[in-house]
């Protein structure tokens, strides 16, 4: 199939052209609502849960700061 697609003087036949468009249209996969829905709800939690793990994260390392500049505040530069 490769070749026929590169090669640029290669022409369908009608049968083989309704063959393959045949083929395709019954490759297919059904495409349910409910799992557009599912897979939308799925990507929708994990983009909270990463916007959780981000806020954790900063606050994570605020806090280290925090800790790393109260040890330097008395002493001088």
């Amino acid at each position: 199939m490769s070749e026929l697609t590169l090669n640029h003087t290669a022409r369908l036949t009608d049968a083989l052209e309704r063959d393959l468009l045949r083929g395709a249209l019954e490759n297919q996969p059904n495409a349910h609502p409910l799992t557009s829905l599912k897979k939308a709800g799925q990507a929708v939690i994990a983009a909270v849960a990463a916007v959780f793990a981000f806020i954790d994260e900063v606050n994570d390392s605020m806090n280290k700061a925090r800790a790393a500049s109260s040890r330097f505040s008395g002493s001088q530069w």
